[in-house]
């Protein structure tokens, strides 16, 4: 574990040049980051929440002595840091103390402050209210080691309901069935917003949004047991989505808060189809993040859970584990699962969770072909034969989505379906699939992808010259820096 020193003196004046920043130069050794890589970090989490991005050569000037000027990239630098050394740097561990009189509006937070432990629903209503309200900067915010997570989901599954909500008071406002109609057909707009932009700023605003007044509705006002159940269900989908558009836009810990609220929601509800589908998204979510162990914890979870629920339901919990072992390495395991998901992905009924509309038999393919590109990885002996499945499998969505309702998957797909063709040392395919995603990538607002397809770009940068196929580099390029 990295030692942190105690805070220096906060510079009263012009950072001193001379004499640099030691412990932030110290800092940056002990977690192996380059400058340039810290500023990128950063940039992460600010560009997801709607700031500007840094120029990467910042760094170089905050170790010369420089602090940064806004709060929140000081904030972000320290919630960075921590995260990857999992220690606790503070911001003035970095840049000393505040000057006297100098307000810092911002606080760090851990994604599992106050939802540790047995909570009574109201006092999670009241932090979710907090949280909802935009009061915590999501950009600043710490994500929880694989223990206080696994420790956080434990307790938040096993969430007790001890109160009685719903009196609202004498002069409480009554919810009644016309606008808990409203809010959850709200909730279904969010679903395709996401779906065609991804998790931007404003996307993750409006959920944001929508999650505090359905929480505000449940803390303030009277309803019925009924509209409480649904008001819960609300809820706990809107967390859900947000959850999902936080890992969309690069904030992990911020995609953990609102997945343990969602099941905190969901267990209120006596929602157990949303509490396996959120577990199994915790798992995609981990699987992503190259964490293989704590994906197949996840998914095995869900997997339990929804064994007496409807076959999609339990459908989804299998696609989940198959993503799992895939990142894992296991063929097998990953087959196994997959075909269980097939058999019952065909099993639909007029019940199902509407959170699952998406999951078709089309997207079960675009996952296994993702999952088998991150196979033929990990699998050299069958590497050829592995990609060649997952290009077959990826391509109908890719070309399909484009200009549907799922634009952001069709980019999504689009990316591994690249990564297959560069693996398969195809680049003329790898050229031709790089130069339809420059055209989909305006209007997709997922920094996730972008991500990606920078490393796939820079993966793809010297086979490409090599075959003279320069203009597939240029369109990527021209595309991501005018997203």
């Amino acid at each position: 574990m990295t030692t942190v020193s105690g805070p220096r003196p906060y510079p009263s004046a012009a950072p001193s040049q001379d004499t640099g920043n030691p412990a932030l130069v110290s800092a940056l050794s002990c977690v192996g980051l380059s400058p340039r890589e810290f500023v990128r970090a950063i940039n992460d989490r600010v560009v997801a929440v709607g700031h500007r991005r840094l120029d990467v050569t910042a760094g170089y000037n905050w170790c010369r002595g420089a602090v940064p000027r806004s709060p929140l990239v000081r904030h972000v630098a320290a919630a960075v840091l921590s995260d990857v050394s999992n220690t606790g740097y503070t911001v003035e561990n970095l840049w000393g103390q505040a000057p006297a009189g100098v307000a810092d509006p911002l606080q760090s937070q851990w994604a599992t402050d106050d939802l540790v432990g047995p909570r009574d629903l109201p006092d999670v209503l009241d932090s979710a209210a907090s949280w909802s309200s935009g009061s915590t900067n999501v950009a600043t915010m710490r994500a929880a080691t694989p223990d206080q997570l696994s420790a956080a989901v434990w307790d938040a599954m096993r969430q007790q309901d001890r109160r009685v909500l719903g009196s609202g008071g004498d002069h409480a406002e009554r919810v009644d069935p016309p606008l808990m109609t409203v809010h959850e057909e709200h909730l279904k707009s969010l679903r395709r917003l996401d779906d065609k932009t991804g998790g931007g700023p404003l996307s993750q605003r409006q959920v944001r949004i929508a999650l505090f007044d359905v929480i505000t509705l449940l803390r303030t006002s009277s309803y019925t047991p009924d509209i409480r159940t649904r008001l819960l269900r609300t809820a706990a989908g809107l967390a859900q989505l947000g959850g999902w558009m936080a890992f969309d836009g690069s904030l992990a810990a911020a995609a953990q808060r609102y997945q343990l609220l969602a099941l905190r929601f969901a267990q209120a509800a006596g929602d157990h189809d949303t509490v396996a589908n959120v577990l199994g998204m915790l798992a995609y979510q981990h699987a992503a993040h190259a964490r293989p162990a704590e994906a197949l914890r996840f998914a095995t979870s869900a997997v339990e859970y929804s064994s007496h629920g409807l076959p999609l339901v339990r459908a989804r919990a299998l696609g989940r584990l198959a993503t799992a072992h895939a990142s894992a390495g296991d063929i097998d395991a990953f087959r196994c699962a997959a075909d269980q998901c097939r058999h019952l992905i065909a099993q639909r009924t007029p019940d199902d969770p509407a959170a699952l509309y998406y999951f078709t038999d089309d997207q079960l393919a675009a996952e296994s072909g993702h999952a088998l590109v991150e196979l033929a990885s990990s699998n050299p002996r069958f590497t050829r034969k592995l990609l060649a499945e997952a290009a077959d499998l990826l391509s109908p969505m890719v070309s399909e989505g484009t200009d549907g309702e799922y634009k952001r998957s069709a980019v999504l797909h689009g990316i591994h379906l690249a990564r297959a063709r560069l693996l398969a040392k195809d680049t003329d395919a790898t050229a031709h699939i790089l130069t339809s995603l420059a055209g989909q990538l305006p209007g997709v607002q997922s920094l996730r992808c972008r991500d990606l397809l920078i490393n796939v770009r820079r993966s793809a940068g010297r086979p490409l010259r090599s075959a003279h196929r320069t203009d597939a580099i240029e369109a990527v390029d021209q595309a991501l820096s005018a997203a």
